[in-house]
């Protein structure tokens, strides 16, 4: 009897991080997708915000001992500021280039986490990141951290879906379309794509940190550039620019290696056979709606 409690425990909590993982992904990802998706902007640095965010909470509540709310706005600025940085330069840039030129800057900040030892700790990592404390609620019971975790993500799927639906989402949809119709009827495209830019590093800032405070401890190789692979596979999976598609590809996509977990497999190759089926996925996908995600351009 006992070992049958015991199962039943262990499998509560196993759902529980996979329902936590869930919801840190769809804000990750249903940001992504605001940018990629809704705006055509490949912006292959959003990681590098959703890992600024995660640095951001486990500095300021380990080391200044700053509570849930300041981490996580603090987390939202700072990634945010990320974007104004780096969109001030590389918005410039078009298609490839741009994408080029977000992905050189993701693995900058990928090396300063590494190398700026005396801030980061390097790849020895921040430990004992603290749960939050809110109403003398224990964030430490993994079920309660889920129903924080789903409170914001909840909360950030009904914005992101404002904002899509708003007018704000159709201009944006335009200007990704067709810049020079955009312009032409007065739409101003490079403002709307700062604009998307910010809030979809902002909301990966956010994502970030609720990973740090779950996870307790964070080092460089979680941010590394296989976890955009991952977040680009959920949003064209789920259909670039739909909303509730990038929702039912992040639930599968979490919950798609899993039952590799109960399979006999050494940690040595389980790891790489998650991305080697994430990466095959991608690719059949990509073949298969390859002139919907890449339309021939209409040329005068």
């Amino acid at each position: 009897m006992s070992a049958l409690i015991e199962f039943f425990v262990r499998g509560q909590e196993y759902f529980i991080h996979l329902g936590i993982l869930i919801c840190i992904y769809l804000i990750l990802a249903q940001s992504f997708n605001l940018s990629f998706g809704v705006a055509r902007i490949f912006n292959l640095a959003h990681v590098a915000a959703y890992a600024l965010g995660a640095y951001a909470t486990a500095l300021l509540s380990t080391d200044y001992g700053r509570g849930f709310f300041v981490c996580t706005i603090a987390s939202m600025c700072v990634s945010a500021l990320l974007a104004v940085l780096l969109g001030a330069i590389a918005l410039r840039l078009t298609q490839d280039y741009f994408a080029i030129g977000t992905l050189a800057f993701s693995a900058v900040i990928s090396a300063l986490l590494i190398n700026w030892k005396s801030l980061t700790r390097g790849v020895l990592g921040i430990p004992g990141i603290p749960r939050p404390e809110i109403l003398d609620i224990d964030f430490y019971a993994n079920r309660n951290f889920l129903m924080l975790a789903a409170l914001m993500a909840l909360a950030t799927l009904i914005i992101l879906h404002r904002l899509f639906r708003a007018s704000y989402g159709r201009q944006l949809r335009a200007q990704g379309e067709s810049e020079l119709v955009s312009l032409a009827l007065g739409i101003p495209t490079r403002m709307l794509r700062n604009l998307s830019f910010v809030i979809a590093s902002s909301f990966a800032g956010l994502a970030g940190s609720l990973f740090a405070y779950y996870m307790n401890y964070i080092d460089p190789s979680s941010f590394a550039l296989h976890e955009m692979v991952f977040v680009l596979t959920i949003v064209v999976v789920g259909r670039p620019g739909s909303f509730f598609g990038v929702v039912g590809s992040t639930f599968l996509l979490v919950l798609l290696p899993e039952p590799l977990r109960f399979m006999e497999i050494p940690s040595s190759i389980l790891g790489p056979m998650r991305q080697m089926i994430y990466a095959l996925i991608l690719f059949a996908v990509v073949y298969v709606n390859r002139y919907r995600l890449f339309p021939v351009q209409r040329t005068v």
